[in-house]
Parts: structure tokens; sequence; C-alpha cells
């Protein structure tokens, strides 16, 4: 995968934009979609064949609806319309270090973000920056493009 691609699918934190339920092109929002085109009559099957099964149907078919309905551009975007972390500064950081990630910083790990963070997302930004650090952005990628982002909450 080409630079320019990773940026739009890693965070400058180093958190996956690309598995975060609220990015527009990740991975959640795109299946969401796929399946909301597959499922397409599967309502009026149940209301004929299945009528105690329509309810239930019809709030799946709500939650694929709010989920494919990604609303954010990703955190190199401005307008990611604040899903993102509130009070995040990374993107002007990195932006005036003239680098792509956290870990790419002479300052790494700086204090700061330990503010803006609750502990689980700054050890995942910890590790994250680390990972880049050590493997660089396409090493990092192929190591965690398939986890799940929100994972680090059931650990």
């Amino acid at each position: 995968m080409k630079k320019k691609e990773l940026l739009e699918k890693i965070a400058p934190c180093s958190l996956m934009c690309h598995t975060c339920s609220a990015y527009e092109q990740g991975v959640i929002s795109v299946a969401a979609k796929q399946l909301s085109k597959y499922t397409e009559g599967i309502c009026e099957f149940y209301e004929k064949h299945s009528p105690n099964e329509v309810e239930r149907f019809k709030i799946f078919q709500e939650e694929l609806t709010k989920y494919s309905a990604g609303k954010c551009s990703g955190c190199r975007d401005r307008e990611h319309h604040g899903c993102s972390i509130k009070g995040c500064f990374i993107l002007e950081c990195t932006k005036e270090r003239d680098i792509d990630y956290c870990g790419e910083c002479a300052e790494f790990p700086c204090d700061k973000t330990q503010k803006i963070f609750e502990e689980e997302v700054y050890l995942q930004w910890l590790k994250g920056n680390r990972e880049i650090k050590k493997w660089g952005i396409e090493g990092f990628w192929e190591k965690n493009c398939e986890k799940p982002h929100y994972k680090v909450y059931k650990e």
C-alpha cells in the first residue's frame, strides 16, 4: 500500500481510522453498507414467513444504517465532525514538526498526550508509536490493519 493511502487510514497518533466505527471509508462502514445491500428483502420475507423475527430484523437494519453512515473523514482531516478525542492537538503538532506520526518525533513519548487520552487509549498510543518506530509504517499496518479498534476496552 502506498504511503498516501496509509496516511488516510492511520491517524497521526497511530490509532487506526481504518477500523474505527465512525470513519466513512473504514471497514465497519464499508461492511455495514455491503451487508445492508445483501439483506434487502429480508424484512418482507420475515413478514410473510417468520413474523416473530420482523421486529428484531428492523432493529438490526437500524444498526446497519447507523454504522453505514460513518461521518468522519479521518483524523488527518479537520472535518472529522467531532468524533475524535476532545482536545486532540496531535494533527497540528505533527504538522508543525513535519512528521507523520508521534513515534517519528524526537520528543516521543511526550507527556502532553496523557492529558487527552484515557489510560487504555494512552497505552494503545504508546504501543502503536513504538511499533511505528521499530517496523516503519508499512510493518505497523501489516501487523495491525485487522485488529479491532475498540479491543483495548475488552482487555
